[in-house]
């Protein structure tokens, strides 16, 4: 009888030791687990939600870096000028881009080019407050003609340049030497004044 009570002892100690060993690696393991699905739930949201100050910075980095320029287009009818603004890169000759800006031609639908694409900017130069712009021969040879074509080139060309505050004039040259006329309608030898009456309101 005693041996047998012993023995049931023994059983019952062995069981209840058991049940607190699994207990004890139970524990563990959840606590394992839930550490991990922390780690993995950080690492989602890192994923997910990236450092948006280094955008941001970046943004203000890209945006002081450009300048907003009001570039001046045809109409459907070649009747009247209409603005654009564009953002263009910062640079010490920014007129000279404007006009780069200007030959690649408008964003907007309803909107045409006023100048001919093969047409470069040689330089831009500034005394006295009028702007002494040199195109590139294909400004002339390869112009469409036309007595409002050759308004519209000459009105956006001189109408973009005076949008800044130092120039109040503007002087066409071509190769470098002024030309009487670009398409053989209006004259182009004398510096040119803005034309508001031309921009559509």
């Amino acid at each position: 009888m005693k041996t047998t009570i012993k023995v049931l002892l023994i059983m019952a100690l062995v069981a209840l030791f058991a049940i607190i060993i699994i207990g004890c690696e139970e524990g563990d393991k959840s606590s394992t687990s839930v550490t991990d699905a922390q780690e993995y739930s950080k690492a989602a949201r890192d994923a997910e939600s990236p450092d948006t100050a280094g955008e941001d910075k970046a943004a203000k980095t890209s945006k002081a870096q450009t300048i907003a320029v009001t570039l001046y287009f045809s109409d459907d009818q070649a009747e009247h000028l209409v603005p654009e603004i564009h953002q263009i890169k910062k640079t010490s000759t920014v007129a000279k881009a404007a006009m780069e800006e200007l030959i690649k031609g408008p964003a907007e639908s309803g909107h045409h080019a006023t100048i001919p694409p093969e047409t470069k900017v040689l330089g831009v130069e500034i005394n006295q407050n009028i702007a002494y712009v040199n195109f590139s021969q294909e400004l002339i040879d390869q112009h469409w003609g036309g007595s409002a074509g050759e308004r519209m080139t000459i009105a956006s060309i001189v109408d973009t340049l005076t949008e800044f505050k130092s120039i109040q004039k503007v002087q066409i040259l071509v190769e470098g030497k002024v030309v009487e006329t670009i398409a053989g309608h209006s004259d182009v030898s004398k510096p040119l004044a803005r034309d508001e009456k031309i921009i559509k309101k």
